[in-house]
């Protein structure tokens, strides 16, 4: 994928979580690692909640969606905490504020040949964020966040 394709793509991502932080200012985060193919084997049915997303550019590009993992995260004010991301990439998460009763967070992808790629941005209820556009073995990378309060069971 070129760099502005890349950019444009992380560039159009929007955070979102359900709920708000709790008075601890703790929230819980699952990340799902998706691996978008051109492979003809559909959508996996752990993801068939997000088949609407995957249909909308830049993600129609691919034709198969397959999730390689899901993992849970609490999240604590202002600490990074480390992602289990596929080899050669590492990640960190961190919740930056509560601010206009949405989350503030930051997913932060480390290449080990290529600057990190930064998003930014306030979470907003009732979606998933999915930043993609990482080469993988058989296509690209796509990670798919979810929050909601630390005490809540995450529904999508």
């Amino acid at each position: 994928m070129k760099p502005k394709l890349l950019a444009a793509a992380l560039g159009i991502l929007l955070l979102a979580a359900v709920g708000s932080a709790q008075a601890s200012e703790q929230v819980r985060c699952e990340v799902l690692t998706i691996e978008a193919s051109n492979s003809g084997q559909g959508i996996d049915p752990a993801l068939m909640a997000h088949v609407s997303i995957f249909q909308k550019a830049p993600f129609s590009s691919f034709n198969t969606f397959r999730l390689v993992s899901r993992t849970s995260y609490k999240l604590e004010l202002g600490k990074p905490v480390a992602l289990s991301m596929p080899t050669p990439l590492t990640g960190v998460l961190t919740f930056n504020r509560l601010l206009e009763g949405r989350l503030d967070l930051t997913l932060s992808i480390n290449r080990t040949t290529a600057p990190p790629i930064l998003i930014n941005g306030r979470a907003t209820p009732g979606s998933p964020f999915f930043a993609a556009g990482l080469k993988s073995a058989r296509g690209r990378w796509v990670f798919g966040i979810v929050c909601d309060r630390a005490d809540s069971i995450i529904q999508h």
